[in-house]
């Protein structure tokens, strides 16, 4: 009886980890010195080369189209990654959009590490890790 209840008091604490493990947490994306380290591939190995409009369309993300119209008054930024775009200026809040890598942002406001952009005909905060002043193919 006492090897029953170690085994079943065993088989909690593995169900209580893997429920841990997998459940729906919203998880950030590595920051740029984790995502800096990579080995690029040897010299003779052919690497397919993909644009970014194809890239984005591959994983169902639509570009916003830069208009050349009266600029918007801020700072221009340009996103690193896929960033989400949200209403408010922390994770907790809803996603309004995700802009694409390369999307030319405008800075209106700032809120700690979270940055008031305009892209296009969308408005919302992003994470200051994830834009870099400069242009979109540095």
């Amino acid at each position: 009886m006492r090897t029953l209840s170690a085994l079943f008091g065993l088989s909690l604490i593995v169900v209580a980890i893997a429920i841990g493990w997998w459940s729906p947490v919203e998880r950030e994306a590595p920051s740029r010195e984790v995502a800096a380290v990579r080995v690029e591939p040897a010299p003779d190995v052919p690497t397919p080369e993909v644009s970014a409009p194809e890239a984005t369309a591959a994983i169902g993300i639509e570009p916003v189209a830069e208009e050349p119209v009266a600029e918007i008054p801020g700072d221009v930024f340009y996103t690193t990654a896929n960033v989400r775009m949200r209403s408010g200026p922390a994770s907790s809040f809803n996603i309004v959009w995700t802009a694409p890598a390369g999307t030319r942002v405008h800075s209106v406001q700032v809120d700690g590490n979270w940055h008031l952009v305009k892209a296009g005909e969308y408005e919302g905060w992003m994470y200051a890790r994830y834009m870099r002043e400069g242009t979109a193919t540095q």
